[in-house]
């Protein structure tokens, strides 16, 4: 009897655990199977909104809520169309864009018959993102308002009015964005400072110091202000003034992975602490690169790599550098010939396709680069007075047109400078009432903002040296 009355709880026992595991069991098999009709369902979008709109080769990543077979770029699409290539693994979708998007737009990215190994059943998944506005940095020269006389580094952006002070200190000639820092140069001709001054949320930073650097000699001027993309350098021209006359005038860069102190960049274009530095005609940093593109007092082209790691690269010779295409590694440079469009990789060059109604007149300025076959260029005629009547002019490849922006008569255009994704210019111009910098949108000319200042950052992008006032 006993027995008997022991076995029993052990056999219900066993009967609810057979019954839980079935249970398990059918739910699992329930599940497949739903999960083989529906196939697999996006579990997460990440992408960077900001690097979107300002650098190539950003990528929006999709991942499913399983491992999913190959997906090939004929099964993705992208509303509005960006040029794109795409490559999947394991449960995820990567989709590269081929240069910046559009400030503050949404895209639609939909991939078509996605499959789980081993499945039939197929899933559409879809994906919204919104990419990031823009912003600009503006020099607002001192005055007896607010700013107590000092010059001031303001932030724009462009889709709400007024301006936030980032910086303020007297006499500022240049400044470049640095990674969460800003270099600002100071000063006069005979003598310059340069300072680090650290950021927190998008304005200076008042309880972090501002790092006062170390020239390399007692006194001397700088100019040419360059920062890498990355922030990890940047560069400028010195001259050694502490004798009352220019010295030495020639290329440095500051690394700022080491030591902070500004190291010369020898005539091999290699960075060498007390060399004689390589003189300098016009350069910059190629777009989202360690190296600079220099033109030597001499008018020779150098490819630089500022971090020394490899060899500096001859690159022939030109008489002007415009600027860079897109996407950095080519070139837009004037030879004693023509203007040419220099592959940075292999030194090829071919002819820039130029419009007779962008080369008929007596001035023709810098030329400022959108896309791979679309630039500005400011072109000007001799009036009677004497005075130059200047215009812009939008090239996309064998047509041109003006852009209907217009430039005062007592002004004249100083710089025209693209935003990081072409889709806006900056058009800085100086009267004898000051300077002023129009936002522009750079395919109607439809203005979107104006700023009391000589330039912004975008026009960092662009080469300067001795000739550029």
């Amino acid at each position: 009897m006993s027995t008997e009355l022991r076995a029993r709880p052990r056999n219900r026992f066993r009967r609810r655990l057979v019954a839980t595991v079935l249970v398990f069991v059918i739910v699992g098999a329930v599940a497949a199977v739903v999960g083989s009709q529906q196939g697999p369902r996006l579990r997460d979008v990440s992408y960077d909104a900001s690097g979107l709109v300002s650098r190539p080769a950003q990528r929006v990543i999709l991942t499913a809520n399983q491992a999913i077979e190959k997906v090939s770029a004929a099964d993705v699409r992208v509303s509005p169309a960006a040029a794109h290539t795409v490559t999947s693994s394991g449960n995820t979708i990567a989709v590269e864009f081929a240069g910046p998007l559009a400030y503050d737009r949404s895209y639609e990215i939909s991939v078509d018959g996605v499959r789980a190994p081993g499945q039939r059943a197929t899933a559409d998944l879809r994906a919204s993102i919104r990419t990031g506005s823009t912003d600009v940095l503006a020099l607002v020269p001192g005055g007896d308002g607010a700013g107590g006389g000092k010059d001031r580094i303001v932030r724009r952006s462009l889709d709400a009015g007024g301006a936030r002070t980032v910086y303020e200190a007297t006499g500022i000639s240049e400044y470049a964005r640095l990674g969460r820092s800003l270099v600002v140069v100071s000063g006069t001709d005979t003598g310059s400072s340069v300072d680090i001054v650290p950021l927190s949320g998008g304005v200076q930073d008042e309880d972090a110091p501002v790092e006062h650097l170390t020239l390399p000699t007692r006194e001397g001027r700088v100019t040419a202000l360059h920062a890498a993309d990355d922030g990890a350098s940047f560069g400028f021209e010195y001259a050694d003034t502490s004798t009352g006359q220019s010295r030495d005038v020639g290329l440095y860069v500051v690394d700022m992975t080491g030591t902070h102190l500004p190291t010369a960049i020898d005539g091999s274009g290699a960075p060498v602490t007390g060399a004689v530095p390589m003189t300098v005609g016009q350069w910059a940093y190629v777009p989202r690169t360690e190296s600079a593109l220099v033109r030597t007092g001499s008018d020779d082209l150098v490819l630089v790599d500022m971090s020394g790691r490899t060899d500096a690269v001859r690159l022939g010779s030109a008489t002007y550098l415009h600027g860079f295409v897109g996407t950095g590694t080519t070139a837009v440079v004037e030879t004693g010939t023509g203007i040419v469009r220099l592959d940075l990789t292999d030194g090829k060059r071919t002819e820039l396709q130029a419009p007779a109604a962008s080369t008929d007149a007596a001035h023709l300025g810098r030329i400022a680069q959108l896309t791979d076959d679309s630039y500005l260029r400011v072109v000007g005629d001799v009036r009677s007075d004497g005075t130059i009547s200047q215009r812009i002019v939008r090239v996309d490849g064998s047509r041109a047109s003006r852009l209907p922006v217009t430039v005062p008569d007592d002004a004249s255009v100083t710089a025209v400078c693209p935003s990081p994704n072409g889709q806006f210019v900056a058009v800085a111009a100086k009267s004898p009432t000051g300077g002023l910098v129009s936002i522009v949108d750079a395919t109607s000319g439809a203005l979107e903002a104006s700023i009391d200042a000589g330039s912004v950052d975008w026009c960092n992008a662009l080469p300067s040296g001795d000739e550029v006032g």
